[in-house]
Parts: C-alpha cells; sequence; structure tokens
C-alpha cells in the first residue's frame, strides 16, 4: 500500500503516542502503532479507520531489538516509505542517586536511550534510500537540569538529548533531521508506570511543590510535536513556560543549581512534607511585603507634596 506520509509511533497505546497518532491520522497521515498493548492498539487502530484513516498496528517490546526490526520492516512493507519515526515509549524512576536499584536504572536506560536509538538505526536506511526523513525524540525538560530525586530518569534524558544532536549533525548531509520535543508536566499515566526506589517522590510532585510548571494535556504535547515536524525545528519546548525555563539553565547552571537547593531544601526537604514551607504562604508574605513598602512610598509622597504646598 502507497501513501502520501507514514508516522511510526512508540508508545502509541496511551499518553502523549496515542495523542500524537490521533492527530496525524486526523490529518490525513498513515501512522504505524507500537506498544506492548495489542489490545488497546486495537482499539484505537478501529476508531482511526472509523474516522477514514489508514493505520497498522505492530504490538512491539521496544526494549527487544528483534521488535523493533520487525516494526520498521512491517512498517515499510506496508505502506512502502516512512516519514517521521516517532520516539515516544519511556518509562520514569525515582529515588536519590544512593537509593537507586541498578537493575532497574538499566532498564530505564535500555528503555529510554537504548530502544531510540535502536529505531533510529533500523529506520535511517529506509530515510537514506527517500533522501528524506525525520526522527523526532521525545526528551523531557529534566534533560537539562540536575533534578533531586529524578536523577535517573534525568540522566537518561540528558543521553538521548544528546545523543539527539549528534545524530542531527551527522545526518543532515541525507536530508534526515533529528528532533528532539521537550515537554513538562503532561497529564498520562507517567507517575502510576514509576520505578520508585527509597525516595518515591514524582517529577510531578517536585514541579507542583516549588510552583515551576503547570500540567498540559497531552494533545497539546501531540500539536507540538505536529509543529515540530512541519518546521524540522531542531528542539522543540511544549509550553512559553517550559521554554522559559528550559533556556535559563542552559544559559545560567551554576544559578539554577543554587536556585533548585534553596526551592528543594524549603519546599520539598528529605526530611518530609511536615518540614516543608508553603509556596502560596511565601507568595502571601512576599505580597504583604511588598504591599507595605508601596503604601510607605506613597504616603512619604504624599507627605512631601504637602510640604511643599506649605512651603510655597
Amino acid at each position: 500500500m502507497q501513501t502520501d506520509k507514514v508516522i511510526i509511533v512508540t508508545g502509541a497505546s496511551s499518553g502523549i503516542g496515542e495523542a500524537t497518532a490521533r492527530l496525524f491520522a486526523r490529518r490525513d497521515w498513515a501512522v504505524v502503532l507500537a506498544a506492548r498493548s495489542a489490545d488497546k492498539l486495537q482499539c484505537i487502530a478501529e476508531e482511526i479507520r472509523a474516522g477514514g484513516g489508514q493505520v497498522l498496528v505492530v504490538p512491539t517490546d521496544v526494549t527487544v531489538q528483534e521488535d523493533i526490526t520487525a516494526l520498521v520492516q512491517r512498517a515499510y512493507a506496508h505502506f512502502g516509505r516512512i516519514d517521521v519515526l516517532l520516539n515516544n515509549a519511556g518509562g520514569g524512576i525515582s529515588g536519590t542517586v544512593e537509593s537507586l536499584d541498578l537493575a532497574q536504572l538499566e532498564y530505564i536506560f535500555r528503555l529510554n536511550v537504548l530502544a531510540p536509538v535502536a529505531a533510529l538505526q533500523a529506520v535511517v536506511p529506509i530515510m537514506k534510500q527517500q533522501n528524506d526523513g525525520i526522527i523526532v525524540n521525545v526528551s523531557s525538560l529534566v534533560e537539562g537540569i540536575p533534578l533531586p530525586y529524578m536523577s535517573g530518569y534525568g540522566a537518561s534524558k540528558a543521553a538521548l538529548g544528546y545523543l539527539s544532536d549528534a545524530a542531527a549533525i551527522e545526518l543532515d548531509d541525507f536530508h534526515i533531521a533529528v528532533l528532539k520535543v521537550l515537554p513538562g508536566l503532561t497529564e498520562t499515566n507517567f507517575d502510576a508506570n514509576l520505578l520508585a526506589a527509597e525516595q518515591p517522590t514524582t517529577l510531578e510532585e517536585l514541579f507542583e511543590k516549588v510552583s515551576l510548571l503547570d500540567v498540559v494535556p497531552a494533545a497539546t504535547v501531540a500539536e507540538a510535536i505536529w509543529n515540530a515536524v512541519a518546521s524540522r525545528r531542531r528542539q522543540s519546548y511544549v509550553t512559553a513556560q517550559g521554554r522559559f525555563l528550559g533556556r535559563v539553565t542552559r544559559l545560567a547552571p551554576e544559578a539554577t543549581q543554587r536556585v533548585l537547593k534553596f526551592a528543594i531544601k524549603r519546599y520539598a526537604p528529605v526530611a518530609g512534607p511536615s518540614c516543608a514551607a508553603s509556596v502560596g504562604q511565601d507568595a502571601l508574605k512576599a505580597g504583604l511585603a511588598l504591599a507595605g513598602v508601596l503604601a510607605g512610598v506613597s504616603a512619604g509622597y504624599l507627605l512631601y507634596r504637602r510640604a511643599r504646598r506649605c512651603h510655597s
């Protein structure tokens, strides 16, 4: 079957992957759904077909090399081309560096780093033959932030980001773009599947406690992926808030680390929530202090004006 545009989506059974597959299907792309859950993929595929879309389901465990090879081969045999590979499948792990289970950490690196590289290696020969293609790696804002309790996850995304940047240079002459999309907090089942060590603080809990990011729907990330593919932009943030945080951490890493140390100690200390300060209370105190300063300045100005009138 020959079609105009084809995208492979890993981790397509839920969250960002599902939202992206549905979005591309609505915009007349053929989609290849890859994930371990065959039943969920079939349900999504039936809904896409009902809307007139073209879809292929390939149950895939991306940590298994043979599955990745079969995924790419079946997609190419069925549709005759592969325009975009979306490496979205991934997982998280929480815990302090000293408490991380090394077997779990190894699995997370296999899932978040080695699997996307294996998928890239499988699809690149086809894209070279086409003299065109796009590989999108779903990374995370934490790839550039030394976030406590999420170091294993952040390290895997930092490794993926580095490999993406290097591959983007290496494959440019073949008209193959390697892109990164860096979401922040997203409405997915990420926390439900988190591998937790002794300190089971989640990414969402940390960001909520220090009031850094808002949670966005998976559909918002899917739209960012669509825009990244359309523009072939090397690196894309999902929100303006995320873009600001990402750029600040890159431009001022030492200052960022100092701020994070202060914020974690104050709002999410290792000693526990009972010792944590309240962001809302601090904001209220700061607001009252600012109001007091403004009131004092206003009163001083009024007294100054009155004194000038009296002397004149």
